[in-house]
């Protein structure tokens, strides 16, 4: 199926003062490009003289329109004398105003575009973190950036659910990409002769747990065997990609989850990626849960 990129008509920028261009942009769906800077001792300081593409001109969704912004020198603030041009028509301190003029001109942009840097729709993407924040998030380098813009916006949303099966599988849903199946007030059978007495298949030897206060995570991962992969190389990073993933996912359970209670993570493993289990034999199959059973 094809999409179709909306189709936008650069608006008309120039006589605009910096500061509205940027509005009229963002409120057409563009963005404010790179802004050079053109002496014009006739024009008001801060006015659009040109920009590109011209108006009218189609652009895609977000892209970027350049402008060329009037400015005056430094010089306009020092007495009359320091005006005069020398025997060659040019001017020394001028053109050494000039230096720090060029510095200074990304710094002025981005104060009279401070308000903007504390919208999360028009954020700098390297701001989003410090945004994050305040709201006490950590983004993922590997999320998108619509993704970080929006886990940021409802943030305190999700906080409001924290430490509940609901609260849990929105976070995991949205941080760890997984959906799960969340099951409370329960844990893992133990070892009962004739009912769960399969280790490794049907039951776990482990610390019997106070169920009031425990739950079982299941989540049922949807990857290829590992077998699929050909190449000793590829199944070493397929399986270390699966260990950080698994990992990531028991971290974000232990950060949601109350502090009384106890969690079981449980990863239903394909069944062609189980391994065939025979009986116990020292030696030869002595791994229980793995390659043996009892």
């Amino acid at each position: 199926m094809s999409t179709t990129l909306l189709q936008i008509g650069a608006p008309g920028l120039i006589d605009l003062l910096l500061s509205e261009a940027g509005e009229r942009l963002f409120q057409s769906g563009l963005t404010l490009g790179q802004v050079t800077y053109h002496e014009d001792n006739e024009k008001e300081e801060g006015v659009v003289l040109t920009q590109k593409p011209k108006p009218g001109f189609l652009l895609n969704q977000g892209q970027a329109v350049d402008l060329t912004v009037a400015r005056r020198s430094y010089l306009q603030y020092l007495p009359a004398i320091y005006h005069q041009e020398d025997i060659s028509g040019g001017n020394l301190l001028k053109d050494f105003l000039q230096i720090f003029q060029h510095i200074f001109s990304g710094l002025e942009v981005k104060i009279d575009q401070i308000y903007t840097y504390f919208d999360l729709d028009r954020a700098p993407l390297d701001f989003l973190p410090w945004l994050a924040s305040w709201v006490d998030l950590v983004l993922d380098e590997s999320w998108s950036e619509e993704k970080k813009r929006n886990l940021i916006k409802i943030a305190t949303e999700l906080y409001k659910w924290r430490g509940t099966a609901k609260g849990l599988k929105y976070f995991l849903d949205w941080f760890g990409e997984v959906e799960v199946k969340i099951k409370e007030w329960n844990w893992p059978a133990g070892f009962i002769i004739g009912i769960h007495s399969s280790v490794g298949i049907d039951t776990n030897i482990m610390e019997q747990i106070d169920t009031a206060h425990s739950f079982i995570v299941e989540w049922d991962p949807e990857w290829d065997p590992v077998f699929e992969y050909t190449s000793i190389k590829k199944r070493k990073i397929e399986k270390e990609r699966r260990n950080n993933l698994i990992k990531k996912i028991r971290s974000l359970i232990d950060a949601q989850k109350p502090a009384h209670t106890s969690c079981y993570f449980k990863i239903n493993t394909p069944d062609e990626e189980r391994p065939k289990l025979f009986p116990m034999q020292i030696e030869f199959y002595s791994t229980i849960g793995w390659d043996c059973y009892l």
